[in-house]
């Protein structure tokens, strides 16, 4: 209500300079101007989250301001077309270089007080980008088909800072790496992402992880598709290797994110990190043998959201928390036919290798969860296939979890629980 009188305000101010001929309203590094005639006709939505001006429509949420000049932003375009690359930084844009060699951009930008926004479209099969910098930045994402066939990541962001990933609405984006690239990422940042934006992002990872940041990775909840097709090693990856640092974590507050032939795990926090589920619809396809859909190194809280994880590949897990799982919310879906694999696991360990140790505790909350399983023992090494595993503790206490055993190996089990100490809550066991 307070940004709806603010703009009220605004709109009385500006509706009173009758000399002006356009006002722009204003959206992050955006701006649309709207003739003063059509402007004077202005009405709210009848619940006053929306503006109109005339027969154009604003979400008071995502109005910053009305002006009657046009505004300046701190706006680079990138623009791709083939073989070629073109940039291009306004004259008030300050501190920010840049350098093309046919579709391989650099830029590099000495700016540690204002937020860039780089807006990156076009379409290349050779070229890739480059950002170096200090300071927090804004990468739109707008139309954009990059395929880089070098050592080079088609977008790495050396930049420790907050990554905004925009996804611009309506928009299909396509991000392919080549297997000789050096980056640990198709999608590489030094910093922490953050993506929204409801348009759509399809990533290839051929070298090693589709999309890696070396501290958090978070969805924002208007964030709309997310596609990993492929990895060599993990679809997303997240971790700095930092004991109890808070960036390291993966966190999902909304979207639709697909992850598919990973050739490790299909999310992995790493280096003690933790996962976060907030909201939004996560599939994951566990094909590769002793993977993971969602895996932590410590801890996996659900609060929220819809998590779907089909496990064929062989001694592999849905969900893997190395240390302990806090299932609140939310549900999940499992559909486990890979020989000793698990749905849901939380792992003890004593290798001193291992970033947690002495895990193992699984706890259920609130969550309804709905596990088939199907496959058998692997006979590699006698693991059996099992629903759920907690190596320590399970304990629910509230929730509702039906497991449904389809093996022909009389093995198979809907679950395996060091301690249960559940006080509430349903397991049914079909």
């Amino acid at each position: 209500m307070k940004k709806t009188l603010t703009i009220v305000c605004a709109l009385t101010a500006c509706l009173c300079a009758k000399a002006q001929q356009k006002l722009y309203v204003c959206d992050d590094f955006n701006s649309t101007a709207v003739t003063l005639s059509t402007a004077e006709d202005i009405t709210f939505s009848s619940s006053q989250n929306k503006v109109y001006f005339g027969d154009k429509k604003f979400d008071i949420d995502d109005v910053d301001s009305i002006t009657f000049t046009e505004p300046m932003f701190n706006k680079v375009d990138i623009t791709y077309s083939g073989t070629t690359a073109t940039v291009t930084i306004p004259s008030y844009v300050k501190g920010v270089t840049s350098s093309v060699s046919g579709a391989n951009v650099t830029i590099s930008s000495a700016n540690t007080t204002d937020e860039i926004l780089y807006h990156v479209s076009g379409s290349s099969d050779n070229g890739s980008l480059t950002i170096n910098g200090e300071y927090k930045m804004t990468v739109a994402l707008d139309g954009l088909t990059l395929t880089s066939t070098s050592t080079k990541a088609p977008i790495d962001i050396e930049c420790g800072k907050r990554i905004a990933i925009v996804i611009t609405e309506g928009t299909v984006n396509n991000i392919t790496d080549a297997a000789t690239n050096g980056s640990k990422g198709a999608l590489y940042t030094e910093g922490h992402i953050e993506f929204e934006g409801a348009g759509t992002l399809n990533v290839t990872g051929n070298a090693k992880h589709a999309i890696c940041a070396k501290e958090y990775i978070q969805f924002k909840k208007s964030t709309g598709t997310v596609n990993i097709l492929k990895a060599s090693s993990d679809g997303i990856h997240c971790g700095k290797g930092k004991v109890n640092n808070e960036n390291n974590y993966f966190q999902m507050n909304g979207g639709t994110i697909t992850v598919s032939g990973a050739g490790s795990d299909c999310i992995d926090c790493d280096d003690y990190g933790c996962a976060i589920i907030n909201g939004g619809t996560l599939t994951l396809n566990v094909t590769q043998e002793d993977g993971a859909g969602l895996k932590a190194d410590s801890c996996i809280y659900m609060n929220g959201g819809t998590i779907t994880a089909n496990v064929s590949g062989n001694i592999s897990d849905g969900i893997r928390a190395v240390y302990a799982a806090y299932f609140d919310g939310g549900t999940i879906t499992e559909n486990v036919t890979g020989n000793g694999s698990r749905g849901i696991r939380a792992k003890k360990t004593t290798k001193t290798t291992d970033t947690v140790l002495d895990g193992g505790y699984l706890y259920f909350n609130g969550t309804t969860a709905d596990i088939t399983v199907s496959g058998a023992t692997y006979t590699a090494d006698n693991t059996v296939c099992y629903g759920m595993k907690a190596d320590k503790e399970f304990k629910q206490t509230d929730g509702v979890i039906t497991i449904t055993v389809n093996s022909t190996d009389s093995s198979t089990k809907a679950y395996n629980f060091k301690t249960d100490s559940s006080t509430g809550g349903t397991l049914t066991v079909k």
